[in-house]
C-alpha cells in the first residue's frame, strides 16, 4: 500500500500543482503522504519490536504507535500550510501533540 501511495504521490509531484488539483487534491496529498510514511515507520516498529522486546508479533498498540509516529510529518506540513509564523512552532506543535497521543495509547 505504501509502494502504491508513493507513486501517486510522486505523479502528484511531478505533474500537478494545487491550483490543478484544488482542495480535494490537497487532501489526497496529505493522505498519500501518510500512507507513505505509515509503511515506513511500520516496518521501523516492527524491526524495533524484534531487536528490542524480542517479540515477533507487535500486538495492536505497536501498530497504533506506527500510525501516531506517521501522522508527524503531516501535521508538520498542516502547520506549515496554516501559515504558522516560526518552523519551531510548528515542529514542536507536531511533537507535542504526538507525545501526547503516544501517552494516552500507553495508558489504555
Amino acid at each position: 500500500m505504501a509502494l502504491v501511495a508513493g507513486v501517486i504521490l510522486s505523479a502528484m509531484l511531478f505533474f500537478t500543482s494545487p491550483a490543478d488539483v484544488g482542495p480535494l487534491g490537497i487532501f489526497a496529498f496529505f493522505l498519500m503522504t501518510y500512507f507513505v510514511v505509515l509503511g515506513i515507520t511500520t516496518f521501523l516498529t516492527k524491526i524495533f519490536f524484534r531487536f528490542v522486546y524480542k517479540k515477533k508479533d507487535m500486538g495492536w498498540k505497536g501498530y497504533a504507535d506506527a500510525g501516531v509516529l506517521a501522522f508527524w510529518p503531516v501535521m508538520v506540513l498542516v502547520f506549515i500550510s496554516m501559515g504558522t509564523s516560526n518552523m519551531i512552532f510548528s515542529l514542536i506543535g507536531a511533537t507535542v501533540t504526538v507525545l501526547l497521543i503516544l501517552f494516552v495509547i500507553k495508558k489504555v
